[in-house]
């Protein structure tokens, strides 16, 4: 979270992160994994489709993986040992990571037919095409998340270059706060606050949200400066001061 800044203005990219940019560079991660993951997955799609072979495997074991993430959520992975032997008489024995339902479906014995690469004999296919779904996959969530990460950085860099011009060409007005505004946003376990004004106009604003520890020095009553906006006010510590 930014704290406030009086020393100098502060330049787009800063702004664009405190305006929620960093809503839009995370989407924008999550876009360029999953362009990658859909193009390795399409990749592996190819060359099962032109050096893929057929044979059964023999299901030697069964397991279920737990782990736990940071927030407590529990994620269950189910593996399969397969036994299997390639066209050319080299036995392989590997785990295999399965679906839930066809984990259950299966039992310790049975066959089941793969597909394995000629040229890598250990990269298998349990379920013929699934490379091929989880690229189609990957690429309708990547559209998605492409279509959010383009609102995301519209919608910050819109805020930011509304900033500026305030800044920089926007009425310079003392206003008093005043409350320190609680928001329903925590981070960490630390609730964020919002310096809250009413300007001479009568209209009401807002910083941008803070831990309270950072906006302490400015109480109700309070004197800060703002810059006004064509559509809204800007607090001084948000934006910097404007270059003389």
């Amino acid at each position: 979270m930014p704290t406030p800044c009086f020393d100098k203005p502060v330049p787009f990219w800063k702004l664009y992160l405190r305006m929620g940019g960093w809503f839009s560079v995370a989407f924008f991660v999550v876009l360029a994994a999953l362009t990658i993951g859909s193009h390795i997955a399409h990749g592996f799609a190819e060359r099962f489709e032109t050096e893929g072979r057929r044979t059964q495997a023999e299901v030697l074991d069964k397991e279920i993986s737990e782990s736990t993430d940071s927030d407590g959520d529990t994620t269950y992975t189910y593996y399969l040992t397969l036994a299997y032997s390639t066209n050319t008489g080299e036995d392989i024995v590997k785990d295999s990571s399965v679906s839930k339902g066809f984990y259950w479906e299966t039992d310790i014995g049975d066959f089941i037919p793969i597909l394995y690469l000629e040229s890598q004999p250990r990269r298998i296919e349990t379920n013929e095409g699934s490379n091929r779904t989880a690229g189609q996959v990957m690429q309708i969530i990547g559209l998605v998340d492409g279509l959010l990460f383009l609102g995301a950085f519209w919608y910050s860099g819109r805020r930011a270059v509304a900033a500026i011009r305030a800044r920089r060409y926007g009425a310079r007005e003392s206003v008093t706060v005043a409350e320190l505004y609680a928001t329903s946003v925590t981070v960490n376990n630390r609730r964020r606050y919002r310096l809250k004004w009413r300007d001479a106009q009568g209209k009401v604003g807002y910083s941008l949200m803070y831990p309270k520890d950072a906006l302490l020095p400015y109480p109700p009553g309070h004197r800060i400066t703002i810059y006004q906006g064509i559509k809204k006010a800007f607090w001084e510590g948000d934006v910097g001061p404007r270059p003389e």
